[in-house]
């Protein structure tokens, strides 16, 4: 029996009438859809249920260690002060602006709780992306620690903070009250995500309750599948899934989607614990801190897998504890998945890998495991409770193996674009449709992400996906990362161009990195500009690659082969 077929039966047993995940079809904004029956109907329902987990730990920020215990006193003090202290109402944005910390998790906590809306601002913003970000969505309040106060400040804006440093002098001062909890509908605005602005200033995307509890049930979804399939019981309505004993490790902000919601969201559902780790990305205090914590999980986002993968002290620390490592945040290369299994052995066979947006709210297609190691470049197969087409420009869907744009329907889509109607009208689509702006194709189930639609490249009418290029070029032992993009040619339309970090003892050659591409690559694929560097290329927050940075660092010469 396939693959595809087993998880076909799975599904459906897991789904059935009765089942802890039993599938019906309700309407979801005026759109007939599947959603699980059995489930929280807002954040605040679904931290509520994490009182039962009592003294496990669930945060680790240095030397704060909060339980599920404390965690829950600390979000009803802050919730209470942010309603009388502050005067914060249901619906109103409230900004969150600093590094990672434990304070940032208890006050997200305690503004979702009292139905206010927290804006998860990029902590790596400047006074001027500040401003525009807070005339965008207009918060009645910052929350920041010291060095993004200076920039609020600098902003000449005049807003109201908080700072951060003050959470456990007021959480003491209010310990055991709790604040007038408002009702919250399952569709109430629940978080202001901010795009990468890969291609213009960031916008506000707005995210329902109703997403942020299907990220969490979707995700405790597949761990289930895999136990059922082994043998196990399906669990039924009224069952609670026993804790997990999960110890995440965070090395990326957590105003990303990934942390956020697949860390802080995941562990109240779970009753697992995270380790903050702020700071600069530096691989030998990753390994460090795994070995410390006993961590059991690492999201190798970005450039972070890659750069761990080349540190001289692998090997050096006990990493034995991990048993997950994580991908994603853009396409990763087979050769960079090879390099963090070689990194952690213990965690070989079950590296995985989910695709979805911000704009998507929940996983929209997820990989891991012996599948992930046999389709090293797909992302999976499309998550229960979702529907996906590929279509190609006319709207139309296309044939399974050729190259549409991705959209998909499904409960947990974003409200929209916040104070943006007309970016919102571009990506919300007839019939509850999102637009993901991706090129793929589909093949026995699996999906295959080969780029952003804005960034497939056409050689002399032939298209070419920017990520199989990468691949091949991170093949290259001597490669960490490469970026490929368009760039002007007279004769072929475009042109493919590279820009590739290599290691600090590498003498590769462009010529040798351009020969290597060939032997894989047909000819209009091969790069024909190739240019080296040892410096990290540019990424965005969430890992995702600066192109048009680059592109235009090479049509300004100042990156030359």
């Amino acid at each position: 029996m396939d693959v595809a077929t087993i998880m076909a039966q799975l599904r459906e047993k897991l789904t059935a009438e009765g089942a802890l995940f039993e599938v019906v079809e309700e309407d979801v904004r005026g759109h007939r859809m599947p959603v699980f029956r059995h489930r929280a109907r807002s954040l605040r329902e679904l931290l509520e249920g994490s009182a039962r987990f009592g003294d496990r730990p669930y945060v680790v920020d240095g030397d704060v260690r909060l339980s599920f215990a404390d965690h829950l006193t600390q979000v009803d003090a802050m919730a209470t002060v942010f309603q009388r202290e502050h005067a914060i109402r249901p619906g109103d944005r409230v900004a969150i602006f600093a590094a990672n910390r434990w304070e940032w998790v208890v006050c997200y906590w305690a503004l979702v709780s009292i139905g206010a809306i927290p804006a998860a601002f990029n902590g790596w913003w400047t006074p001027d992306e500040f401003a525009h970000a807070t005339q965008l969505v207009e918060p009645v309040l910052v929350l920041a620690d010291g060095p993004r106060l200076e920039r609020v400040a600098a902003s000449g804006l005049g807003v109201p903070t908080f700072d951060l440093d003050e959470v456990a002098r007021c959480a003491e001062a209010h310990a055991g009250e709790k604040p007038d909890y408002p009702e919250i509908a399952e569709d109430d605005p629940a978080v202001l995500f901010f795009t990468s602005g890969t291609t213009g200033r960031p916008k506000a995307v707005t995210v329902p309750h109703r997403a942020l509890v299907g990220f969490a049930q979707l995700s405790a979804f597949a761990p289930q599948m895999a136990r059922v399939g082994m043998g196990a019981d399906v669990p039924l309505a009224g069952d609670e899934l026993p804790a997990g004993d999960d110890v995440v490790l965070v090395t990326s902000p957590l105003f990303h989607t990934s942390m956020l919601n697949g860390v802080v969201l995941l562990a109240i559902l779970n009753g697992t614990a995270f380790v903050l780790l702020p700071g600069r990305f530096d691989p030998e205090r990753v390994l460090a801190t795994i070995e410390r914590e006993r961590a059991t999980t690492w999201l190798a986002l970005g450039s972070a897998g890659p750069r761990l993968a080349a540190c001289d002290a692998v090997g050096r620390y006990d990493t034995s504890s991990i048993r997950y490592v994580g991908v994603g945040g853009a396409p990763v290369s087979p050769a960079v998945q090879d390099g963090l299994r070689r990194s952690f052995p213990s965690a070989n066979g079950t590296m995985g890998m989910g695709y979805t947006s911000t704009e998507g709210g929940a996983v929209i297609a997820s990989i891991g495991g012996p599948e992930f190691q046999a389709h090293p470049t797909s992302t999976g197969r499309v998550t229960v409770t979702t529907q996906l087409e590929l279509r190609d420009p006319d709207g139309k869907p296309v044939p399974e193996g050729e190259h549409g744009e991705v959209h998909v329907r499904s409960p947990y889509l974003m409200l929209g674009y916040w104070n943006d109607p007309e970016a919102t009208a571009g990506a919300l689509k007839e019939g509850g449709w999102l637009a993901m702006g991706d090129v793929a194709r589909l093949e026995d189930g699996l999906l295959y992400i080969d780029s952003r639609a804005r960034d497939m490249i056409l050689v002399s009418a032939e298209n070419v996906s920017p990520t199989e290029v990468e691949a091949a070029l991170e093949a290259h032992e001597d490669v960490l990362e490469a970026a490929v993009f368009a760039v002007d040619d007279a004769q072929t339309g475009d042109a493919v161009c590279a820009v590739v970090t290599v290691g600090p003892a590498s003498d590769v050659t462009p010529e040798a990195l351009t020969d290597w591409c060939r032997t894989s690559l047909a000819h209009y694929k091969v790069p024909r500009h190739c240019l080296l560097t040892p410096e990290p290329l540019p990424r965005t927050a969430t890992g995702k690659l600066l192109k048009h940075v680059l592109r235009a660092r090479f049509e300004s010469g100042e990156l030359h082969a």
